[in-house]
Formats: structure tokens, C-alpha cells, sequence
């Protein structure tokens, strides 16, 4: 379905009837649709271990060595990313059960060539809630609006799209700038009409005529709230309603982006590794056709084709299994093949739907793992973790900020952020995740919408130029 039909369907399906008040009470541009650019926050959930893919390391010297690593043998210096490269049995590959499942030395040379790393990130925290807001926020202590809600919420203003903002991340509160439109994942169809009992019923629970009356009593009853509202925190919330209501009348959009034919794995022949093209290409399941690399995709499709239609603006996706207390070398490589996978899917699916120099990326997780396993060859809770970013503007193939052979932070010089100095050095500054998001406030243009001054990020953090 090409943009033209997409919006055609806005006009002429269930969306007019669900939204009999389709004026918004803010002046918005006409046409319906966002032409970018577009925010996507992937996050993987536990605590990732960037030693594994960005900020590699091999165990340290000594009779107790500061940092273990019973995995890498070897290192690759890409420009200051730090990619493990060799094991004992030869090239390092990520494993997925055993099996050879994504090259990381591969993604950061082809794919991932314009992503700039963040290594050495202090998230000042070893708790999951605190370490998931922070990354998605910019701040530790108070829960502000994700920067996915903020970035939509600015759109919003702009565009009077039905889905501004897709949720389906770990952390998606808005400060009511926007209405969220919620992932249903299988329940998709049942969402699409909700005035029908089953999605295979021929006949509604109730007449058309009845449907309309419910909806225009609705309208009225939205009309009154808002206008007996005069305190500015019930005017944004009955604005956030009327929002998230048009977001889930919206489900019928969706449901026709989501019926899609995937792509075929064809048009990723340039874009696999070598090394593990074949399981990436191969079945996901036993008796299926799907290839494993077009599965893995599946959850980002529908969040690249409503980009791509203009439909939304912003998005926020989560991946688990993460948090590896026990078992760490196995599950915790499982995870991050999987995930490298999903990214891997993103920019390369981005630039075949001509996103790529439209789409920002961020990807975070909690927190880091530990330098050294517990006694049950676990790697517990670790402050200190890598983030990556990609977008048009941002000068990527390289990292800033590092650790030391502990994997504990360096600072990066304040006034040369491509410089590392040690953490005791007054001239640096350790990159906290508020330094990332006022960075991506000001790239996104966030920090000039009118709401942004109700949501400050810490103060004591002084600025750092990451992205200039």
C-alpha cells in the first residue's frame, strides 16, 4: 500500500466514523501525513553487556583480574569502537544456542558504518526502573516524558497524524503532550472494531445507527469537558484523551499496515554477514518459510512502514533477556544476536523505504554488566554501559567517551568530546545519559517546542558538545 492509498483509507474508513471531532483544539498543518523526520528508541531490557559488542575487552592481567571475559581473546579498534573479534576457536561471532548468529566486526563496517557509540555512559544506577527511565529520558530522579513522547508530542503540533507515537518500549510516559498508540500485538483485530464480539462475526454486537449515536454522545460529552476545563494540567490531559482516542481508532490503519507481505530476503542479500547468512536466511521455524532475519524484523516492519506512510513520527521498541545473573556467556550472546539482528534489520530496511536520511536512532539499555562473573558464571548489575545513536546530521563510524581495563568510565575532555582523560582528570567530565538526551533534544528540535520547559533535565550535568 503505497502513502496515497494509506491516507485514502484515513479519509474513507473507520476513521471518520470513530472521530467525529477531528479538529484539534492546537492550529496544525493540513495535510494528514508526517513526511520526517522519524524517532525510534530501541532498548534492550535487563542490562545489555557492551564488552560483548561495542566496548570489548579480554580478561585483564593479574592473579585477580579486574575485568574477566572468558569469551574474547582479541580486540578490533574501529576507529575508537571497540569490537571483539577473535575466541579461542577462532573469529568471534555472536551465538545464538551455539550457533554462529550475527557479526558485530561486520555490522560496524557495513550497516552500521554511520553509528556513533557512546562508551563509558555512568548511568549512576544499578537499578532496572531507574536505569530504563534514565536512558529513555535523561533523568534519574523524576520521571519526565520519554524523549519518543516529547519528539511526537513537538510533531503533533505540526501534523495532525492519527499515530504520532507507537509504543511497544520499556518506558513510554508522556507528560500528556501526546496520546499513545499502544502496540495490541495479536489483538489487533479484535481492536479494529470494537462494537464486534469476534473479529470473524458477520454481524456487529450492535446497529450502525446505534454505533453513530454512542459516538456522537461521546463527541458532546469530550466537547463539555474541555470546555468547563480551566486548570492547565486538565486541559492537557483532556487534549491527551482526545488524542489517544483518535490513536486507537486508528487501529484499522494499522491492522492494513501490519497486512503487509514482508519483504523478501532477497533484497537483504548485500546486508547479511557472511559468516551467518545462512542462519539468518534460514526458516525461524521447523516447518515454517519465513527466514529467521525477516521474523526477527516483524515487530519493526510495522513501525518502518507507518514512518514510511507518514502515519507516525515516533516510536519506542524493547527487547528482554538481558539480565543474565546466571549462564551470562550463553544468554546473554543469544540476546545481543538477536538484537544486533533487529538493528541490523532497522537501518538496512530504512534505507530500501527511503528513511535513511530521515530516521533517528537511539539504542540504549539499563545499564552494563559486571567485569567479573558471580559464582554462578553470571555477570551481576554494572552502572557503567555503552549507548548507540544513528541519523541524518550525525557523524557516526566512530566512538566517544571509554573505559578502562576495569570497564570503568573514563571522561571525555569537556571541550573535545573525542578525547578520553581518567576519571580522577578535572578537565573531563563523565557522559551521564542527560548529556545524550540534551543533545538529542537540541538535533530533534525538541528543546524549542513549547511544553519543553515543563520537563529540565538535571542541571548539574553541564552540557557536552556530543553531537556537535
Amino acid at each position: 500500500m503505497d502513502r496515497r492509498d494509506f491516507i485514502k483509507l484515513a479519509g474513507f474508513t473507520s476513521l471518520s466514523m470513530f472521530v467525529p471531532w477531528a479538529g484539534s483544539s492546537t492550529a496544525r498543518a493540513e495535510e494528514p501525513v508526517w513526511r520526517g523526520p522519524y524517532f525510534l528508541h530501541m532498548h534492550a531490557s535487563g542490562g545489555w553487556d557492551p564488552t560483548l559488542l561495542c566496548d570489548a575487552k579480554v580478561t585483564a592481567g593479574g592473579t585477580t583480574p579486574v575485568y574477566e571475559n572468558r569469551v574474547v581473546t582479541a580486540v578490533t579498534d574501529l576507529n575508537g569502537i571497540m569490537v571483539p573479534s577473535q575466541t579461542q576457536g577462532g573469529k568471534f561471532l555472536l551465538e545464538n544456542n551455539g550457533t554462529p548468529a550475527e557479526d558485530p566486526t561486520h555490522f560496524f563496517q557495513t550497516v552500521g558504518k554511520n553509528v556513533l557509540v557512546f562508551n563509558g555512559v555512568d548511568t549512576q544506577t544499578n537499578n532496572h526502573d531507574v536505569g530504563v527511565q534514565s536512558l529513555a529520558c535523561g533523568h534519574n530522579d523524576i520521571e519526565l516524558p520519554a524523549l519518543a513522547a516529547l519528539f511526537a508530542g513537538k510533531v503533533a503540533r505540526e501534523r495532525d497524524i492519527p499515530m504520532a507515537f507507537l509504543a511497544s518500549g520499556a518506558y513510554n510516559r508522556t507528560g500528556d503532550v501526546v496520546g499513545v498508540s499502544r502496540f495490541p500485538g495479536d489483538k489487533i483485530q479484535f481492536l479494529a472494531d470494537p462494537f464486534r464480539a469476534s473479529p470473524n462475526d458477520e454481524k456487529p454486537l450492535i446497529s450502525d445507527v446505534a454505533t453513530r449515536r454512542i459516538l456522537e454522545l461521546r463527541a458532546d460529552r469530550q466537547a463539555a469537558l474541555e470546555r468547563q476545563a480551566t486548570l492547565p494540567r486538565n486541559k492537557r490531559t483532556l487534549t491527551a484523551f482526545r488524542d489517544a482516542a483518535r490513536g486507537g481508532a486508528a487501529v484499522n490503519l494499522l491492522k492494513q499496515v501490519a497486512a503487509n507481505a514482508p519483504p523478501p530476503i532477497d533484497a537483504f542479500a548485500n546486508d547479511l554477514p557472511p559468516d551467518v547468512r545462512t542462519y539468518l536466511s534460514s526458516p525461524a521455524q521447523a516447518n515454517g518459510t519465513v527466514p529467521r532475519f525477516i521474523d526477527f524484523g516483524r515487530p519493526l516492519e510495522t513501525i518502518l512502514q507507518c514512518f514510511a506512510t507518514g502515519v507516525s513520527a515516533s516510536a519506542t521498541y524493547a527487547q528482554g533477556g538481558f539480565d543474565t545473573h546466571a549462564n551470562h556467556d550463553t544468554t546473554q550472546q543469544a540476546s545481543l544476536a538477536v538484537f544486533l539482528a533487529r538493528i541490523r534489520y532497522v537501518l538496512a530496511r530504512a534505507a530500501q523505504l527511503g528513511l535513511a536520511d530521515k530516521l533517528y536512532v537511539l539504542v540504549t539499555s539499563d545499564f552494563g554488566r559486571t567485569p567479573r562473573y558471580n559464582t554462578g558464571n553470571g555477570k551481576d548489575h554494572w552502572n557503567v554501559t555503552s549507548a548507540m545513536v544513528a541519523g541524518p546530521g550525525i557523524r557516526g563510524g566512530r566512538a566517544i567517551g571509554g573505559t578502562d581495563e576495569g570497564h570503568k568510565s573514563l571522561r571525555v575532555v569537556k571541550t573535545n568530546v573525542s578525547q578520553t582523560v581518567p576519571d580522577t582528570d578535572a578537565n573531563g567530565a563523565r557522559i551521564h545519559a542527560s548529556h545524550i538526551h540534551r543533545e538529542l533534544r537540541r538535533v530533534l528540535q525538541v528543546d524549542g517546542a513549547p511544553f519543553i520547559n515543563d520537563f529540565p533535565l538535571p542541571s548539574q550535568h553541564t552540557p557536552l558538545p556530543l553531537l556537535a
